[in-house]
């Protein structure tokens, strides 16, 4: 489900991240959206990247239609892998969150090594330059051409504070969600074990 990643970067190069743009099948698409009043607002797990799903069957709602349930932890695990491939880990953090409003309204970047984000519903992530991104930050004018958008169910991996394995640190905020609208978000950081240390 996860497959090749292209490399993106900010105008002048200064933010670079992994971005794999996909669309999700249509009943998969249609599923999530009359599923949302099902999945709580939060899902948190941990544990080995690659055995994820029992704990994701355990995690998620039963009442979930049982073709989405299968997909759903089907592409988280398969998202986590390639991150823990990338990032040098066998075991991941999963968050998946369903949010009406802008929970991160301010431009800012995580205290991680690197993340991945996914929405499947709803708007996807903003970004900027550091620059671009101060500006929103503290009120000043700004080129509203420089904040950017992930694609609704494109998988994006970038730095943190901490980055490694060629990333850096991306400026991001969440997006205002239309009133109409519910945002599904996935998110999966690396965790390094005490044999473990970033690439």
């Amino acid at each position: 489900m996860v497959s090749k990643f292209e490399l993106k970067s900010v105008p002048l190069g200064l933010v670079p991240f992994l971005l794999k743009r996909r669309a999700l099948p249509a009943h998969i698409r249609s599923l999530l959206r009359e599923s949302l009043p099902l999945l709580p607002e939060h899902v948190r797990i941990e544990g080995p990247a690659a055995g994820l799903a029992e704990s994701l069957l355990h995690g998620l709602p039963h009442s979930l239609d049982s073709t989405l349930l299968d997909w759903l932890v089907a592409d988280i695990e398969s998202c986590a892998r390639r991150l823990c491939e990338i990032a040098g880990s066998d075991f991941a953090a999963v968050r998946l969150e369903r949010a009406t409003d802008r929970t991160c309204p301010r431009f800012h970047v995580d205290s991680v090594t690197m993340r991945l984000l996914c929405t499947y519903c709803g708007p996807g992530t903003e970004w900027a330059d550091p620059n671009t991104a101060y500006s929103v930050n503290f009120g000043e004018p700004f080129d509203e051409m420089l904040v950017h958008q992930v694609p609704a169910e494109a998988i994006v991996i970038y730095g943190g504070a901490n980055a490694s394995a060629g990333l850096y640190p991306l400026w991001h905020r969440s997006p205002a969600v239309p009133s109409s609208e519910t945002r599904l978000l996935l998110c999966i950081d690396p965790i390094y074990r005490s044999a473990q240390t970033p690439n």
